[in-house]
């Protein structure tokens, strides 16, 4: 089987906190632990991140990551028009492009994994390859636009962080060809204490107890579930890939 595990570089929990902790030091602290394994990953990042700390992103080149897109300002496409949308992709293109001038950026993720149903017919314009944003299997909405030849990576969303969720992700490397796995920075670290030594910008019953998913079991319960896994992948001859790896593969 093959693995791809996938990064989503944006500041922390977009438009709730304006924090860049899962930049500043949750990159160097994944870096590390895929640099443990010897693995390469695929991080998708904002346009604004690029243009903001273009230093975390090119260490991420510098180690021999693929770089792909997200969005300018991790805005939710599917509220916006062809137009728009189409701006915003070609702005995050560029920017991330002329951040890392060694790299070829090719694939893209929409915000949230919520994309527009033109998306396709805008990346391949841009000239992308691939997307990572529809996290169902089921892509009728997007038959039409097959012709566009984008190929799609369905992104498995299910939290390594819940012992549920670990479990299944177990199970699933063992029952699938290809499998993509899909992280944030700021889940390697502690993000219960961050929220809470910004409390004085958060709801704290909307943003946070309505939201434990955000900031529940981060940290060294995150840590220590992605080192089981990567070695019980390893374990079972798995082979981690980035996204470009897997392109008509």
């Amino acid at each position: 089987m093959k693995i791809a595990l996938t990064f989503d570089i944006e500041r922390d929990i977009p438009y709730v906190l304006d924090t860049y902790f899962g930049v500043k030091v949750g990159i160097p602290k994944i870096l590390e632990l895929l640099e443990n394994f010897n693995l390469k990953g695929t991080f998708f990042c904002t346009g604004s991140i690029a243009k903001k700390f273009p230093e975390y992103i090119r260490s991420i080149e510098h180690k021999g990551h693929e770089i792909a897109c997200h969005g300018l300002n991790h805005e939710r496409l599917n509220k916006l028009t062809f137009n728009e949308c189409q701006e915003l992709i070609a702005s995050n293109k560029k920017i991330i492009e002329e951040t890392c001038q060694k790299s070829e950026i090719i694939g893209f993720r929409a915000p949230y994994l919520k994309p527009p149903n033109f998306l396709f017919a805008i990346l391949h314009k841009l000239g992308f390859k691939y997307d990572s944003s529809i996290k169902s299997r089921n892509r009728t909405k997007f038959n039409k636009t097959n012709y566009y030849k984008i190929q799609e990576f369905t992104p498995l969303n299910i939290s390594l962080r819940f012992s549920i969720g670990y479990f299944f992700l177990k199970n699933w490397i063992l029952k699938n060809k290809i499998i993509v796995l899909y992280f944030h920075p700021l889940e390697i670290i502690n993000a219960k204490n961050l929220m809470l030594t910004q409390k004085s910008r958060l709801n704290l019953f909307r943003d946070y107890l309505l939201r434990p998913d955000r900031w529940i079991k981060t940290g060294e319960t995150f840590v220590t579930r992605m080192n089981r896994l990567i070695k019980f992948a390893l374990s079972k001859k798995g082979e981690f890939v980035t996204l470009k790896d897997l392109i008509n593969d």
